[in-house]
């Protein structure tokens, strides 16, 4: 398997900064006050904030008491207003919202912050949860992509942030650079058995990860059917399955949405395909581009041959070389099976149907841009602009960077930051949430051929010259019955040209399997 040309790797590159620069995941880090919070803000820089709202939810009352926002709600009939007062928002210009946003009459956030197939009673405190789980989620760390394979981290202070939440476990792939952690609720109180599986996003300001962004130009597909979701789906299928099991939740904020969305889906897909009972699976999206279409995708590849469309070679390298091949190809043949019993042209209702089995729902804000690519497979709801604002000494996100506000560019941008997000719940935004469809850009999915082809190409060129050049590698390679290298396309011994580390060779890959090995997917 040669390189990837030096010209095309360029051209990812360059595409690649163009869409995924602009399409930030976790705020930076470092100063993120522009004055002593105990000091009064310099005169003129702040406004008292206060929004009307009217058609309230029954439980608004909750969720602004748990934040302690100050509110009058006035009861008349079977209406409810509203009055916020948050104090001290900065003076920052809000953005126009789009006009082709449409908000749905008659419908209520309450069919999904109240939803009878759960155990869990408020649903709200889950979904206020899920912000704060996907943003510990950026936190976990992988090995560096030009080094070799080795078990995802997170710092044990960061996953304590998560009250009443334990650590189980962590998913990462060297591959795509999928990261995932994964969330039990503790006992006590009455608590509903659950799980939140956590999915980072987008690396762009903090551990900066070009995996991440090779897989964004996949719209997130490299990541869902990497081995390691696949992993994860399994062991979700088990605790939803399993007596003392709970519901699944998944979450995740950009990319991380997006990715959820598709694991979110292919789990309930498994559970459909073994019909076994089990409790509710969730989805919970924050700022997510909707995955519809990148789902009906990889379906309809998988219907053609069978595979994740990734490249043979890598497919035969896994299957000869990774412990935890086998029991997610187990999961993706019956993935398979299933989509093959989908009638022609039926892709999109199959995915809609399997969705409505689920609680799917995303969280966006309507001057957030990038909520407008892909149609989301549930209800999104929209929060008002105006929760977002920063307070009086809190900066946004472009200010911490490059020391001005940006204007209404700024306040776009940072309706996309989990940073953001987390900024309008602690605000008790999920209680004016209204169900609304984001305006689209069409464009954006005519061009995902184009860009998911560069995505995938741009991560096989990473993985090559990382994990597949390691010593750890090298070390599998020479112990096979034949491998491959950049010098030499059929090895079976170490002292043939092009067929030891060093020199010409490059990397390696794994040809013929030891005997016992299961066959590799489809490539």
């Amino acid at each position: 398997m040669p390189s990837f040309p030096a010209r095309c790797r360029l051209a990812a590159l360059l595409i690649g900064l163009a869409l995924l620069l602009a399409v930030p995941g976790r705020a930076v880090a470092g100063a993120e006050a522009r004055c002593d919070a105990a000091l009064p803000p310099p005169p003129g820089t702040t406004r008292p904030l206060e929004l009307t709202f009217s058609g309230l939810l029954p439980f608004a009352r909750d969720i602004l008491a748990h934040h302690a926002v100050r509110s009058r709600i006035e009861e008349g009939g079977r209406r409810l207003r509203l009055e916020l007062h948050i104090d001290a928002v900065g003076e920052i210009r809000l953005p126009e919202g789009n006009p082709a946003t449409l908000y749905l009459p008659g419908r209520s956030a309450a069919e999904v912050l109240r939803d009878p197939r759960s155990r869990i009673p408020d649903l709200w405190r889950l979904d206020e949860a899920t912000v704060l789980a996907a943003d510990i989620a950026y936190d976990i760390r992988l090995p560096a992509s030009d080094a070799p394979a080795g078990p995802p981290v997170l710092d044990p202070a960061s996953a304590a942030q998560l009250a009443g939440y334990r650590l189980v476990r962590l998913y990462g792939d060297d591959f795509s650079g999928f990261a995932a952690a994964v969330f039990e609720a503790e006992g006590g109180g009455g608590r509903a058995p659950h799980r939140i599986y956590a999915i980072a996003g987008t690396h762009v300001f903090e551990h900066r990860d070009f995996r991440s962004w090779g897989s964004g130009l996949t719209f997130g597909r490299a990541q869902v059917t990497s081995t390691a979701a696949l992993r994860m789906i399994a062991d979700a299928a088990d605790y939803a399955r399993a007596p003392g099991g709970g519901e699944v939740v998944l979450t995740g904020q950009s990319q991380g949405g997006l990715v959820a969305q598709g694991v979110g889906y292919l789990l309930q897909a498994l559970l459909d395909a073994e019909g076994r009972p089990h409790r509710l699976a969730q989805v919970v999206s924050w700022g997510a581009a909707g995955a519809e279409e990148v789902i009906a995708r990889m379906i309809g590849q998988a219907r053609r041959d069978g595979g994740r469309g990734l490249p043979r070679d890598l497919e035969r390298h896994w299957a000869a070389s990774d412990p935890a091949y086998a029991g997610a190809a187990a999961v993706w043949a019956t993935l398979v099976r299933a989509w093959r019993a989908i009638p022609p042209g039926g892709e999109a209702a199959s995915i809609r149907a399997t969705a409505s089995r689920m609680r799917v729902l995303g969280y966006f804000f309507e001057v957030d841009l990038f909520a407008r690519a892909g149609t989301f497979p549930g209800i999104a709801l929209a929060f008002p602009t105006a929760m977002i604002l920063p307070g009086g000494c809190d900066m946004t996100v472009v200010e911490a960077l490059i020391g001005t506000q940006g204007g209404a560019l700024g306040v776009r941008l940072e309706s996309h930051f989990l940073k953001g997000y987390r900024r309008a719940v602690s605000r008790g935004a999920l209680a004016v949430a209204r169900p609304a469809l984001p305006a689209k850009w069409p464009w954006v999915l005519e061009i995902l051929p184009v860009v998911e082809e560069l995505g995938l190409a741009w991560l096989e060129t990473l993985y090559l010259e990382g994990p597949a050049a390691s010593a750890a590698n090298w070390a599998r390679c020479l112990a096979a019955p034949r491998w491959q290298t950049r010098g030499n396309r059929s090895c079976r011994e170490s002292f043939h040209a092009g067929c030891a580390p060093g020199g010409d060779a490059g990397w390696c890959l794994i040809r013929d399997a030891a005997p016992g090995r299961p066959a590799p997917l489809p490539g």
